[in-house]
């Protein structure tokens, strides 16, 4: 058997070296946490220093700034930050391990480097919580965060057993308190971490899915922020649920947008018209009124959503529409527009009627209309001896100027 032979030159030698370290060291979660401080007394309030820290990785640069009391920075004297020149060592202490800091302080503005002192302890107790994915990195941002053993086990107290450690950071960075997470899982829902994530960023409160769920809405956290979002409120809720509706949250969105009343919704339900989401979308856009579909109930004609917002588009109201239904022509929504486009009075087809003409189109009654025949012209020529013509032959009779 033979082997191939490779022959690596130097240079390309000491990079591959070199590229095998970088990865490792970026692989390595035991890499002590170190990097730089700055510490300024003027940028802080009152009794207060901004203590500045920067880390740098093969990949990236971290900077966290924020304000201390200088009691909390042990270790610091306010005769430190008031002197000339002071070489400082000073620790911020939480649960979590320590902030060890190290260096110089000229007129309150300083700076050096600093290490973190991971808590053994504190890990263990974690630990015991059910947080088992806590590293150095992790452990370095909750001792700056002041995530605490007390703040974990209220969590857990309050049912969130399948918190992550992630996840627990993310609620405080939030500034997500145990009494937010208590109000919310007192409203009837129970939700996760990443879920009260989302509902405290959208400005979820506990007293909007208390009357989520005494409505009757069982919904995922998405659903809840999208009607929150888009300005579905509690009482939007109730009122449709005084009116024996329940609709989906996606429903209730569109509706909501488009301006659809709870008034309106309940006011066409007493009216006698159940109807879907689409169709009370349809007749809020096209502006037919709860009243104008009680007009049209009381004309005695049966039309449904569609027809109505014809009729209404075309301006055909409950009085066009009644005098029709009073002259006994059943017509279509298509055929009453036609009539009503034309000019043709409502009380016309039922003069017609009367004289014996009972079976004409609406062609006909529009051709006889636009061409000056009424009731009258009629009767004057059945008088003449002029019977049983049809509509057509009376129309040129009248273009014929015979009267």
């Amino acid at each position: 058997m033979q082997f191939m032979k490779l022959r690596i030159n130097e240079p390309v030698a000491i990079s591959l070296c070199v590229l095998v370290v970088l990865i490792a060291q970026a692989a390595d979660t035991t890499v002590p946490t170190t990097g730089t401080w700055s510490l300024n007394r003027w940028m802080a309030g009152s009794g207060k220093v901004q203590l500045s820290l920067k880390r740098s990785t093969i990949t990236s640069t971290w900077v966290e700034s924020s304000d201390y009391r200088v009691e909390d920075l042990k270790g610091l004297s306010r005769d430190d930050m008031n002197s000339l020149h002071a070489n400082v060592h000073f620790e911020l202490q939480r649960d979590a391990g320590s902030l060890i800091c190290e260096g110089g302080i000229v007129a309150g503005v300083g700076g050096g480097r600093f290490s973190f002192s991971p808590n053994p302890s504190f890990i263990r107790e974690m630990e015991k919580l059910g947080f088992f994915d806590i590293n150095e990195s992790r452990l370095f941002q909750m001792a700056l965060m002041d995530i605490n053993l007390q703040y974990a086990r209220q969590l857990v107290k309050l049912g969130m057993h399948d918190l992550t450690t992630r996840e627990l950071i993310d609620l405080k960075s939030r500034n997500i308190t145990p009494e937010y997470i208590a109000e919310i899982r007192s409203s009837g829902y129970d939700f996760s971490g990443a879920d009260l994530i989302q509902l405290n960023d959208h400005g979820v409160e506990g007293s909007f899915l208390r009357e989520l769920n005494r409505a009757g809405y069982h919904l995922s956290a998405n659903e809840v922020t999208q009607l929150h979002d888009h300005g579905v409120d509690a009482r939007y809720i109730r009122d449709l649920e005084a009116a024996k509706y329940r609709f989906s949250a996606d429903d209730l969105v569109r509706m909501h947008d488009h301006g659809v009343s709870t008034d309106t919704i309940a006011q066409l339900k007493q009216t006698g018209y159940d109807l879907n989401p689409e169709q009370l979308i349809q007749l809020n856009d096209h502006g037919v009124s709860p009243r104008f579909a009680a007009d049209v109930k009381r004309a005695g004609v049966a039309l449904d959503s569609k027809q109505m917002i014809q009729l209404h588009d075309h301006g055909v109201d409950s009085d066009f529409l009644r005098a029709l239904h009073d002259s006994g022509y059943q017509l279509t929504t298509d055929e009453i527009i036609h009539l009503h486009d034309h000019g043709v009075s409502p009380d016309f087809p039922r003069k017609l009627k009367a004289c014996g003409y009972a079976h004409v189109s609406v062609d006909e009654i529009t051709r006889m209309w636009e061409n000056g025949v009424n009731g009258d012209y009629i009767a004057r020529l059945e008088a003449s001896g002029m019977k049983n013509l049809t509509p057509e032959q009376i129309i040129k009779l009248k273009q014929h100027g015979i009267d």
